[in-house]
Formats: C-alpha cells, sequence, structure tokens
C-alpha cells in the first residue's frame, strides 16, 4: 500500500488515464449529436472526456490505496469511468423528462 502519492506508479497512472480517455471515446460515439454545430459536439466530447478522466482517477488512488494489484486497479478505473460517464448521461436526460423539457429532451436523447 503507498504511503505517499510518490509512491504510485506512474506508467499505472498514465494507463487509467489513457482507458479513461478511451472511454470517453466511446461514450461519445453512443451518443446521438446529427443535428449539433461543431463546437457543441467538441464541447461535448471534452466534458465527458474530463467526467470520465476524473472517475477513473478517482477509482484508480481508491483501490491502490486500498491496497489492490495496480493492473487490476487500472481495469476497474477504466471500466467504471465509462459506465460513470454513462450515468451522467442518463441523469441528465431523466431530470430533462421529469421537468417536461420534451422539446431539450428530443433534441439530446
Amino acid at each position: 500500500m503507498p504511503n505517499s502519492f510518490n509512491d504510485i506508479n506512474a506508467t499505472s497512472t498514465l494507463i487509467a488515464i489513457a482507458f479513461g480517455v478511451w472511454g470517453s471515446i466511446l461514450s461519445f460515439f453512443k451518443r446521438d449529436t446529427k443535428g449539433f454545430k461543431l463546437r457543441k459536439k467538441i464541447f461535448m466530447f471534452f466534458m465527458d472526456m474530463f467526467v470520465n478522466i476524473g472517475i477513473t482517477i478517482l477509482v484508480y488512488l481508491g483501490l491502490i490505496g486500498y491496497g489492490l494489484n495496480e493492473i487490476l486497479s487500472v481495469a476497474i478505473s477504466g471500466f467504471i469511468g465509462h459506465q460513470g460517464t454513462r450515468v451522467f448521461y442518463l441523469v441528465e436526460l431523466i431530470i430533462l423528462e421529469k421537468l417536461g423539457a420534451d422539446k431539450t429532451f428530443n433534441k439530446i436523447s
């Protein structure tokens, strides 16, 4: 178990970040972005990427701090990061549906 951030392997951390970027690419291409301007698409991609990398790193550091193997921590954090991004997208849709914003709901779903 690492005692400080200096004890965490930098290579494993970079691989976890790469999984975060890969997960955001997958999440972005699952979205229906037809009819959006290029600027909106780029904004959505970067928001997906920042959320996904953030979730991935938080889970990775938590698992490493818990004492789990580095390779397993990287794999689990990449998967959880991707699923976390999907959860944010689904929560957006649920909120829009509950608020009755049908026009916006139809536009982003």
